[in-house]
């Protein structure tokens, strides 16, 4: 008995982690950055006062999205222009219709804590 509930406290414990991301002032010259958490790339931004996380890879093609353009909420493909919303995680309808029949509805996004100077995320 204790060893099951010992497991399931370690899952939820690992599923639950905040990972550290950066620090404040790295994100400050480009209000972007990439950075790689569980082995996973991750395209971090500044969103008017808040800041997000998405996988930093293009559900198409597998391109940087962190080489692409932020406008707003909304983040380009550099390869394709395709264009997500790195706060609610949606598509954009064109770009579903092009790129995307077989593909994902949205894209996975993260909304990051801030402690002092330091970003946080739970994955």
């Amino acid at each position: 008995m204790c060893i099951i509930l010992c497991e399931i406290l370690i899952i939820v414990y690992i599923k639950f982690m905040k990972h550290f991301v950066a620090s404040l002032k790295d994100l400050s010259e480009k209000n972007k950055l990439r950075v790689i958490l569980d082995n996973i790339p991750y395209l971090v931004a500044k969103i008017s006062s808040s800041i997000y996380l998405i996988p930093d890879e293009c559900p198409h093609q597998k391109a940087s999205l962190y080489q692409g353009k932020i406008v707003g909420e909304t983040v380009f493909c550099p390869l394709h222009n395709a264009s997500f919303n790195m706060v609610d995680g949606e598509i954009d309808e064109v770009s579903k219709m092009l790129y995307f029949d077989f593909g994902p509805e949205k894209i996975t996004t993260h909304k990051a804590v801030i402690e002092g100077d330091d970003i946080f995320v739970e994955l």
